[in-house]
């Protein structure tokens, strides 16, 4: 099975719906997926914030999706772990950083982990940066 790990750290809108798109598409078609949330991308976890739909940066695809109302990314990443293999991670700094618990973000999280932990865990497969 292949393996594909993305990093996320970027709190671009677009930029988190399509690498959630990407990792569950990957995931449901039998690909192992891991995603690291750092930096900037983690406070777009918030649940409080998605629960809102408070974004800072929203162009205008991102304006469409919301008024459509497609699923937004942490749907979709979701959904790719109900039906494939695809683990969440929330980054150890970040979440120091913001001063937030893993309770206060959007239930889709495996674990958190540190770079290292994660790098072994990307070992092997190809790694996205977004």
């Amino acid at each position: 099975m292949e393996k594909l790990s993305l990093v996320l750290a970027s709190d671009e809108f677009e930029k988190l719906q399509a690498a959630a798109m990407m990792a569950s598409v990957a995931a449901v078609s039998g690909m192992a997926v891991n995603v690291f949330v750092t930096m900037s991308a983690m406070t777009c976890f918030i649940k409080e914030r998605v629960d809102r739909k408070d974004f800072l940066k929203v162009g205008e695809v991102g304006k469409a999706i919301l008024r459509k109302k497609a699923p937004l990314y942490a749907d979709l990443l979701a959904q790719g772990r109900e039906m494939g293999d695809l683990k969440v991670y929330a980054c150890s700094l970040a979440l120091d950083l913001l001063e937030k618990p893993l309770e206060e973000m959007v239930p889709i999280f495996e674990d958190v982990v540190g770079v290292a932990t994660f790098l072994g865990i990307a070992e092997g497969g190809q790694v996205l940066f977004i």
